[in-house]
């Protein structure tokens, strides 16, 4: 019988940053990953579209870039 080895935690290997627009219609702030364009977006509670303002892309990229894309956000005690 083949003895199996206890699952190491899995570290990421990326990242997304999540913006949070206000519905207009119910105020309900629905998660966007970072829009780089301007774009209509539905909000998940009361089914009702809205306009959106993009994020700025050089301040995307700066964020995933002093973040290592995620690795370095890891939890010190799992370095």
């Amino acid at each position: 019988m083949e003895r199996k080895r206890p699952l190491e935690p899995i570290k990421p290997e990326g990242m997304e940053i999540i913006l949070y627009y206000p519905c207009p219609f119910c105020s309900r702030k629905v998660p966007v990953v970072a829009p780089l364009e301007p774009t209509v977006i539905r909000c998940d509670a009361c089914n009702k579209q809205f306009p959106i303002v993009p994020s700025d892309d050089k301040t995307i990229k700066f964020l995933k870039t002093i973040l290592d894309n995620g690795r370095a956000a890891i939890a010190p005690d799992f370095l």
